[in-house]
């Protein structure tokens, strides 16, 4: 496997780790509150990268360190591109203007998760749905607001 896959294989796990610890959960703690609960060594093996995130856990893990589903799926997907481009040789075969597609993926931020108080958490995320629902025109209106009494910017 070349530098690519070796670098990326623990993105998951170390994004998850840095949220676990940014909560105040310890592996223990955080694995009892699956149900069933999961093994410390499980967390572990999650976070180095030794085991893949099953699916099945990503809602539990979602709710106990406060990221969003999609906040998740993100850097999964980020995880699954980069092992994807490093098997098929994207990263020693960059396009006609020398752009590779792996170093741009590398390049793209991971999403910051958010430290929400888990009473805001809920409202945060059917705001946000209903944003990316939204019409262009809405969408403009929304972000005009959140400047103006806000004072945030796009």
């Amino acid at each position: 496997m070349g530098h690519a896959g070796r670098k990326s294989a623990s993105l998951v796990g170390n994004f998850l780790r840095q949220r676990r610890e940014a909560v105040g959960l310890s592996q223990r703690a955080l694995g009892q509150r699956f149900n069933p609960p999961v093994t410390t060594q499980f967390i572990s093996n999650v976070e180095r990268g030794v085991t893949p995130l099953p699916p099945g856990h990503i809602a539990t893990l979602s709710r106990e360190l406060r990221l969003s589903e999609a906040e998740l799926m993100t850097v999964l997907e980020r995880e699954y591109l980069l092992k994807l481009s490093d098997k098929m040789g994207v990263a020693s075969n960059p396009d006609p203007q020398g752009h590779s597609a792996l170093a741009e993926l590398e390049r793209r931020p991971l999403p910051r998760p958010l430290l929400v108080e888990e009473h805001d958490f809920e409202f945060m995320c059917s705001l946000y749905d209903a944003l990316r629902a939204a019409d262009e025109k809405t969408k403009q209106e929304f972000a005009a607001l959140c400047q103006k009494l806000l004072r945030v910017t796009k």
